[in-house]
């Protein structure tokens, strides 16, 4: 079987399929880069001209695909809170019900035939409907109306909570389709400038390196990091493209504070500080260092805080 050419697949496509938190970290290094870069070399100017306004449609995209599946999952919540809500009514009407028809006559088992089977077992739509079911049921019967009304009531509750979360879930599928021709479109892009770059820049190897993100294109990088730090050492402990809701774990495994930072430099502390105290372990979010190129503050930074005290330090990317 012929195989493809390694280097006519876009290895930046095929690695963010389905990832889209890694495409926005991959396209916010090269951004960045891309800014920096372009002051002293004059012929990356246009290569960032036409990168940046993708990426910035990828951002803005990822974005909105995020804040409306953030929408939806609470939707969700609110479907399932007024099942449950819906749910526990049942033993009170039932009860007013057998007051007019006693439990397994006639009556009552045109009212309630599965018992309360279909109030809470099969899908949500099932569930939803049974209480429409139910207040049909209870409609011919004059003694039963203000139970009816207050199932039907309860119906129009949960069709509408459903009818929103559906709306919800409408936005989600638009949105990520909307963010997928972002990834493809930045991807592709990717691909071209590192043809560019390879043209350009044919005996620098290493600088076109530098203008990839290519630890984080790599699969399986490393996510747990040690070392020892002597007392007040600063050391660097990984360089990572990372994302506001990332989470780290950290950890002071001795009787010393630790300081970490999310640096643009190796060993550089311009970002705020998260403070872990002795023989404590604290998981965080990267936006708890309040920083807003996650471009470029891609060094995380360890400082011992005493002056007497050795500690270790263990890092671990969630």
């Amino acid at each position: 079987m012929d195989m493809n050419w390694k280097y006519l697949d876009n290895q930046f496509l095929v690695e963010t399929e389905d990832n889209y938190k890694k495409t926005v970290k991959l396209s916010n290094y090269h951004d960045a880069v891309l800014n920096v870069a372009k002051v002293s070399q004059p012929l990356l100017v246009a290569i960032y001209n036409r990168y940046h306004p993708l990426h910035q449609t990828l951002v803005t995209e990822y974005n909105a695909w995020k804040n409306a599946g953030g929408s939806q999952e609470g939707q969700t919540l609110n479907v399932q809170q007024q099942l449950d809500l819906a749910v526990g009514k049942l033993n009170g009407w039932d009860a007013r019900v057998q007051i007019v028809f006693a439990k397994g006559t006639p009556n009552y088992l045109s009212i309630f035939p599965n018992g309360r089977k279909p109030f809470t077992k099969g899908s949500i739509d099932n569930r939803i409907n049974a209480f429409d079911t139910l207040a049909l049921a209870l409609t011919p019967h004059v003694a039963l109306a203000s139970v009816k009304t207050e199932v039907a009531a309860t119906y129009v509750i949960l069709d509408g909570a459903r009818d929103t979360q559906e709306g919800a879930k409408g936005t989600t599928k638009t949105g990520s389709g909307l963010v997928e021709a972002a990834r493809v479109a930045a991807m592709k892009m990717q691909y071209r400038n590192l043809g560019f770059c390879m043209d350009n820049f044919s005996e620098q190897p290493m600088y076109i390196e530098s203008l990839f993100d290519v630890a984080t294109l790599r699969d399986k990088q490393q996510t747990e990091f040690t070392g020892m730090l002597d007392p007040l050492e600063n050391e660097a402990v990984f360089v990572r493209t990372l994302l506001a809701d990332d989470e780290l774990k950290l950890k002071s495994n001795g009787n010393a504070k630790i300081r970490f930072y999310l640096a643009t430099t190796a060993g550089g502390t311009d970002s705020d500080f998260i403070e872990v105290n002795e023989n404590e372990t604290r998981i965080i979010t990267i936006s708890e260092f309040n920083i807003t190129d996650y471009g470029t503050h891609r060094h995380l930074t360890a400082i011992n805080q005493s002056n007497a005290e050795e500690t270790q330090y263990i890092v671990e990317i969630m």
